[in-house]
């Protein structure tokens, strides 16, 4: 995978020397080749890692007749075809690459091209003749890509450490706020005031001297249609067998990263098929119970014979946890980065691609809580009154919460479960007990939950199992899930696959309603039957449990002294946040435990500003 950057300003004020150090900052994403192609006040950079045509397929990429440049990050699955077509349309390619295949097609397309590709990617591709950028993401942004534009400069950049480097600009107070709600900034702001990021399935175009960019959206989620046929056990198999098969072309060395979940263990039984020799599989175990599924995992490798590597999560020390966080180009609060980085860290030293089983829940229908949407629309009786009495508390006293969810309305049960902290008066739940008063009309609280009721929005007023589903497919996978794949990943110089958002998939089965995919209480039932005869019963038959961090215990554990620098540090520097309440939250973990994301998310705000800048946040 690559890091990609570019600089649009006729002015040129910036230094040469500087944007190759802002380059240089995405040099984790592409260790393997650096190039730049500039000219008037135009510099494009890439960073390379290479995994195809690893001798020609160098970028920045230059038309044959030097009037667009490219500069790409991804993987295109179906570039062979696609690059057969071109060249019945009387193109000639110098490359083997999936590079210029995206180059060329968009010569020849347009902007249509977006709708041919299959696989993963973000790109810029600079026209010299008009002055026109044209940038682009994947349809659920499995690669991302950020832009800012002040005056006459345009700046883009596949994350945010160039924007870092420039001093672009400051922090986003909404932005804090919805790191706070949601673990992560929905797109499309950033943590930076400035800086936006492009939202999956969008592109972006803009001519040299425009105020503002054109953004229009190629793709999103399609509605349920109920017409569409539910695929036969034997269909859906071979669909995700193609799309694994075709995930797994690469020159250089691959694996698995193995859960011990339906999803990562059906990837592993894919390749077992495909792999000449046996398959690499890698695995995070955790010594608290409750938390570990490497026995699982381990059932599966032995019955598909792979070679399986298993890392102790419990060896990542504090110092480590800073670090790591300090790395990450945007404060991001899902703490199974951590493992994530980690495991990704020990798969780098055996290979360079690593496939992952991200997406299968989304797509598929595994999460619990779509199971228990009738359940949020009951209330306790007198729900109104009780939630008048507990609104007009001036303290929040613990113990609270459990009766407050029952006063809620199912709309507002959604609000509630779905975001760590909100406009909501109860203890560990309350956004405006977080953060200092003197912030609350700045972080616009009464907004909290704006951003994903922004994308609920295209599906109608109606909270069903298909609205909640298409809505977590470009909220939590695109924003959580994705992001600390990549992010993590890419620290570790990795590149990650992920089959079950492989178009053959996503257009095959987005289209089923709901129903069709959780059916009598059953998730994923469309998989279970083919997980029942290829997997171990152990994989199939249990309850989900996913892939989680025992964070009470890690805070107040070997992440203690992290936990206490960053609040001493934020309490000099950082005057947003309300440390009695924190220092409250770390006493009661300290004594008790029990508290975990509460104090995790504005822990992990701390630590990153206090990793990354000296100066305070006013």
């Amino acid at each position: 995978m690559c890091g990609i950057f570019g600089f649009f300003d006729n002015k040129y004020e910036v230094h040469a020397s500087t944007l190759r150090k802002c380059l240089d900052s995405l040099s984790h994403r592409g260790p393997d080749a650096s190039g730049v192609w500039q000219e008037n006040g135009t510099f494009i950079g890439h960073r390379r890692l290479s995994i195809i045509d690893l001798e020609t397929g160098g970028q920045p990429m230059t038309s044959a007749d030097g009037r667009f440049i490219l500069s790409y990050n991804g993987e295109i699955y179906n570039f062979q075809e696609l690059r057969k077509c071109l060249i019945e349309e009387g193109v000639e390619f110098s490359t083997r690459s999936d590079s210029e295949v995206v180059l060329q097609g968009y010569i020849r397309w347009g902007e249509r091209v977006l709708n041919r590709l299959n696989g993963m990617f973000a790109f810029l591709i600079w026209d010299r003749q008009l002055r026109r950028l044209f940038a682009a993401r994947d349809r659920l942004g499995i690669k991302p890509l950020c832009w800012s534009l002040n005056g006459s400069r345009l700046i883009v950049s596949s994350t945010l450490e160039p924007f870092r480097w420039l001093d672009t600009a400051d922090y986003d107070f909404t932005a804090l706020r919805d790191l706070m709600a949601f673990d992560y900034v929905p797109a499309p702001k950033t943590i930076l005031s400035g800086v936006r990021k492009l939202e999956p399935g969008c592109y972006l175009s803009w001519k040299e001297g425009a105020k503002e960019p054109s953004i229009c959206r190629y793709w999103e989620p399609p509605l349920p249609d109920p017409e569409s046929a539910v695929p036969s056990e034997e269909e859906l198999e071979q669909l995700l067998e193609q799309s694994v098969q075709r995930q797994m072309i690469s020159d250089v060395p691959l694996g698995v990263f193995l859960s011990g979940g339906i999803d990562s263990s059906l990837l592993v039984a894919m390749m077992a098929r495909h792999s000449s020799r046996p398959v690499r599989t890698f695995s995070v175990s955790f010594a608290v119970e409750g938390f570990d599924e490497s026995a699982i995992a381990r059932e599966v490798a032995q019955r598909f014979a792979t070679n399986h590597t298993v890392l102790e999560a419990e060896q990542i020390s504090d110092e480590a946890l800073l670090a790591l966080i300090g790395r990450l180009d945007e404060p991001f609060c899902d703490p199974t980065v951590v493992p994530t980085y980690a495991l990704a860290q020990r798969t780098r030293q055996h290979v360079k691609v690593a496939l992952s089983g991200d997406g299968g829940d989304e797509v598929f229908g595994g999460y619990r809580k779509y199971l228990r949407l009738e359940e949020r629309s009951r209330r306790l009786p007198f729900a109104a009154f009780l939630q008048f009495w507990i609104s007009q508390m001036t303290w929040r006293p613990r113990g609270m919460a459990h009766l407050y969810k029952q006063t809620l309305s199912a709309e507002d049960r959604i609000r509630y479960t779905w975001a760590r902290y909100g406009d909501f008066p109860v203890f560990r739940k309350d956004v405006r007990q977080l953060f200092s008063k003197d912030y609350h009309d700045l972080l616009q609280v009464d907004d909290y939950f704006a951003p994903w009721e922004r994308v609920k929005a295209r599906y109608g007023e109606d909270l069903t199992m298909d609205s909640l589903m298409r809505v977590d497919l470009q909220t939590y996978l695109s924003e959580n899930c994705l992001v600390k794949t990549d992010r993590a990943s890419m620290l570790a110089s990795l590149e990650v696959r992920v089959p079950f958002l492989d178009e053959f998939l996503l257009d095959r089965i987005l289209p089923l309603p709901a129903e069709s995919k959780i059916q009598n209480g059953k998730l994923k039932a469309l998989l279970l039957p083919i997980a029942r005869r290829l997997l171990p019963e152990g994989v199939w038959n249990r309850p989900k449990q996913g892939f989680n961090v025992p964070l009470d215990q890690q805070l107040r554990g070997p992440w203690r002294k992290a936990v206490e620098t960053a609040l001493e540090w934020g309490e000099e520097n950082i005057p947003i946040f309300n440390y009695q309440y924190l220092r409250k939250l770390h006493a009661i973990n300290l004594s008790e435990g029990g508290i975990s994301r509460e104090l995790w998310n504005p822990f992990v705000f701390l630590a990153w500003v206090m990793a990354g800048s000296k100066d305070s946040l006013t």
